[in-house]
C-alpha cells in the first residue's frame, strides 16, 4: 500500500477508533460514584514539524513519513499502533485483492460516515 493523505489520514482515522475503546474497571467517577469508565487512550507520534506530541483527540497533523511513529506508551512499553494498522491493511489487501489507495480516492469525509461522536 502506498501511503498516501488519504490512507494516512484512514490510519489516523482508525487509531482514533480503536483508542477510543479503552475501559478501566478500577476507576471510580467522582460526580455519579460509578465504578469503571470509559476513555480515549492517549496517543502519542511526531507531528508535521518533527516535534514529539501526544493527543487524545484525532491525529490531524502527520506527515506520511511519520506514520510510524504513531504509538501508545504503556509505561516502558510502546505499541506502534500507526505501523500495525498498516500492516493489516496490507493484509487485508493481500488476502481480498483490495487497493486502499483505490478505495480511498472517492472517499467521503469522516462526517459522512456518522463519526461525528468519535470525532
Amino acid at each position: 500500500m502506498k501511503l498516501t493523505k488519504a490512507t494516512t489520514e484512514l490510519i489516523c482515522e482508525l487509531e482514533y477508533i480503536i483508542g477510543s475503546q479503552c475501559y478501566n474497571p478500577n476507576s471510580l467517577n467522582g460526580y455519579t460514584w460509578e465504578e469503571g469508565l470509559e476513555f480515549r487512550y492517549p496517543v502519542s507520534y511526531v507531528n508535521k514539524n518533527g516535534e514529539d506530541t501526544r493527543t487524545r483527540y484525532i491525529i490531524d497533523d502527520i506527515n506520511k513519513s511519520k506514520i510510524g511513529s504513531i504509538r501508545y506508551k504503556f509505561g516502558s512499553n510502546h505499541l506502534y499502533i500507526g505501523e500495525a494498522i498498516k500492516q493489516a491493511l496490507e493484509y487485508i489487501e493481500d488476502k481480498y485483492d483490495l487497493d486502499f489507495n483505490e478505495l480511498t480516492k472517492g472517499k467521503k469525509q469522516s462526517r459522512d460516515r456518522n463519526y461525528d461522536s468519535l470525532l
